[in-house]
């Protein structure tokens, strides 16, 4: 009986101890993903910049703009295994964080191919393209992490 006993406390231990290591990982996690984001756009918005201000040639643009899709593809990809309730024990609300954040990446991603195009070709639908996506991956960074 001492043995069951032993083995309950034990084995609730372990729960108790997974419990919290599952809520520092998603932390984490999200922590992560904030960073991610956040320094993506600004990434973005600074080649951009350096373009407008001769630093950078549309050779160079379009390299790094393909390095930051590329990049944020692979990033999509391994989200998309992470979109299932109860997989892995996510929550619902955790899948819908991963929803969201895909999204964001999406139109981060729309917007390194639009400045790409744009230093190409210096069309204006380019541009209006790039500041539209500029302007909704912004709109859902600020959701994403509370910002007003």
């Amino acid at each position: 009986m001492k043995l069951i006993a032993v083995f309950l406390l034990t084995f609730s231990g372990f729960s108790i101890a997974r419990a919290q290591c599952d809520m520092n990982v998603r932390e984490a996690f999200g922590g992560v993903c904030s960073i991610t984001i956040y320094n993506t756009y600004i990434t973005i918005g600074a080649i951009a910049d350096a373009h407008v201000h001769d630093v950078y040639d549309a050779n160079r643009v379009k390299e790094l703009m393909g390095e930051q899709t590329s990049m944020l593809q692979t990033v999509i990809g391994l989200l998309e295994k992470c979109k299932v309730v109860k997989s892995n024990g996510l929550e619902a609300e955790d899948v819908q964080f991963v929803k969201d954040l895909t999204a964001c990446l999406e139109s981060l991603k729309a917007e390194a191919q639009d400045l790409s195009d744009y230093a190409i070709s210096k069309s204006e639908e380019a541009q209006t393209r790039y500041n539209t996506n500029r302007d909704k991956a912004w709109s859902q960074i600020k959701a994403l992490l509370g910002l007003e």
